[in-house]
């Protein structure tokens, strides 16, 4: 049988898409073991099995594959959030979920080790640091969704700097990754979380009493 053109190119780009996949594995089970700086292209190559010149007619740099795990980690991790999310109406509970899940992103398929490696690199990387970005900005996002959302429960006054908050309580998340590489496998996740959650309760009552924003309690 005599397959059409169409359906040679959906079967090469098929193909493609999954030499592209098993390319993004390998290389995230590498740099998550011996980070960015620490794991070549051949050693990229070597656990994805294939060879060096397959690896760059799809990646033109180790920057780049570095850069485009972050960007997908983040994007699915967002979206996947986002849907669990939506089934929580509490903002207590949905405050307490979101926590676990970054949490739980930090001690899977080396999302810490990753994290920091794409930290270390972003000083001198523009393509990395542009996917920092973009993770920030996401983080940002959903806690000012949960700061509108305390506000419109009555639990936070009118007129709360919801940016200025965001920045703070993401600068608070990321502390943990911080604790990571301190601590390693001896991590306590659960202590963690009770700090994260302690912090965040601690500041909402105070903004809650006083009816501050940062500009008005630095005044």
């Amino acid at each position: 049988m005599i397959r059409s053109n169409s359906e040679v190119t959906e079967e090469s780009a098929s193909h493609a898409d999954q030499v592209r996949q098993r390319i993004l594995d390998g290389a995230t089970r590498a740099f998550a073991r011996s980070g960015m700086q620490g794991t070549s292209v051949p050693d990229i190559a070597t656990e994805c099995g294939i060879s060096v010149g397959l690896l760059y007619r799809y990646f033109t740099s180790k920057a780049e594959l570095y850069t485009a795990i972050c960007t997908a980690q983040t994007m699915a991790e967002a979206e996947g959030l986002r849907l669990q999310l939506e089934e929580i109406s509490d903002p207590d509970m949905w405050l307490d979920h979101a926590i676990d899940f970054y949490l739980g992103r930090l001690a899977a398929d080396g999302g810490a080790g990753l994290l920091l490696g794409a930290m270390a690199e972003a000083g001198t990387n523009p393509m990395v640091r542009r996917s920092l970005q973009l993770r920030q900005q996401l983080i940002g996002d959903f806690i000012g969704s949960f700061l509108r959302s305390r506000v419109e429960a009555g639990g936070l006054p009118e007129g709360v700097a919801f940016e200025d908050y965001a920045k703070g309580i993401s600068m608070l998340l990321d502390g943990a990754v911080a604790e990571w590489a301190v601590a390693g496998p001896d991590l306590d996740l659960g202590a963690v979380r009770r700090a994260i959650r302690q912090l965040v309760n601690a500041l909402l009552q105070s903004v809650g009493a006083h009816g501050q924003t940062p500009a008005a309690a630095s005044a």
